[in-house]
């Protein structure tokens, strides 16, 4: 979603570091290290992301050709996670425990077998389903140090920052009148007056 389609709505920020000499050759194996991993149904993990390709959101194969568009690099942000409702869960779970009981001729299931009981019924649960996909794109220009990603989330943002950050090496700085001064080479004086402007309203607020 974003680049090529869709929403045009997106988040800027300044990236900041030396870039690597062989750029496109380094980042391209960055890239690759990172593409989004198999959310493994047996594991504890209930989420996972990683990069994959802007061409489709299930091809994690990366070349140079999928990866440079021009002067910009284009790559997209995936997330999936498996999405069990916990009423679903309980639902199936508490049935069990009638169904086990009744068959044993027990009173109750100690709190041990429920928790082993609860574990099954998720796992089963995760083999009939797929996980859900959530993709956001990134436009990055590396020579301008400026890079637009298509999403407002504050979480989601953090999980695209950390990875970026891990993957590239370089540095993060969401755009904000400040930092937008600041790489604009404004001068130290007049970025501490913009610290300590204040908030206006330039609309009048009728009290009737």
């Amino acid at each position: 979603m974003g680049i090529l389609t869709g929403n045009i709505s997106y988040r800027r920020y300044f990236v900041e570091g030396e870039l690597p000499p062989k750029m496109r050759e380094t980042f391209l194996e960055r890239v690759q290290m990172y593409t989004i991993p198999v959310l493994d149904i047996e594991s504890e993990e209930e989420q996972a992301h990683g990069w994959a390709t802007t061409q489709s959101v299930l091809d994690t194969e990366f070349t140079l050709e999928k990866l440079f568009f021009n002067e910009y690099m284009l790559f997209t942000f995936r997330v999936d996670a498996w999405k069990l409702p916990t009423s679903l869960i309980k639902a199936y779970a508490t049935e069990e425990e009638r169904n086990l009981i009744a068959e044993e001729g027990r009173d109750q299931l100690t709190r041990k077998e429920r928790k082993a009981l609860r574990e099954e019924v998720r796992l089963r649960l995760k083999r009939q389903l797929l996980p859900t996909i959530a993709t956001y794109d990134v436009c990055w220009h590396p020579d301008q140090g400026v890079l637009r990603f298509w999403n407002h989330s504050n979480r989601t943002n953090e999980l695209f920052v950390e990875l970026f950050e891990k993957t590239f090496g370089l540095h993060l700085v969401m755009q904000s009148p400040y930092t937008l001064a600041q790489h604009a080479g404004l001068e130290d004086d007049d970025l501490q007056k913009m610290i300590a402007l204040e908030p206006l309203l330039f609309a009048h607020h009728s009290h009737e």
